[in-house]
């Protein structure tokens, strides 16, 4: 089964998201942008890194886009091309901003207030895209 990393400091967005994704795939999660590069280093130290990140761009400490750009630049040190690195989405309420995401390197976006439908449609996308290499 694949694995999800939630990035989100609003706890009932966290909820909201595994509740969606459940039945299709296993879900951590990370509150803060620290907490997220954390678990993000640790999946990979112990040879379970993460199919897909759900990445919200307003964080505490560190945000999103910041995010975004450190696991793209460790994985251009990695030697991973852009494109064939992990899959990241971002979850926004902010239009504008899904803009500098693709920017930096997301592969994805989806506005909040999310729609359950459009996003297990993206994560499936993407997944079967990882599943084909």
């Amino acid at each position: 089964m694949q694995k999800i990393l939630i990035v989100d400091d609003n706890f009932e967005n966290r909820q909201l998201l595994a509740e969606i994704l459940r039945e299709v795939t296993e879900c951590d999660f990370a509150a803060s942008g620290k907490e997220a590069i954390d678990v993000y280093n640790f999946a990979l130290k112990n040879k379970r890194p993460y199919s897909l990140i759900l990445l919200d761009i307003e964080l505490p400490e560190v945000n999103g886009l910041e995010i975004l750009r450190k696991i793209r630049e460790s994985e251009k040190e990695a030697g991973i091309v852009l494109g064939d690195g992990i899959i990241i989405i971002i979850v926004t309420a902010y239009e504008k901003r899904f803009l500098e995401a693709y920017e930096k390197g997301c592969d994805d976006y989806i506005l909040k207030p999310i729609d359950p439908e459009l996003l297990l449609k993206k994560i499936a996308n993407h997944l079967e895209e990882i599943d084909r290499d």
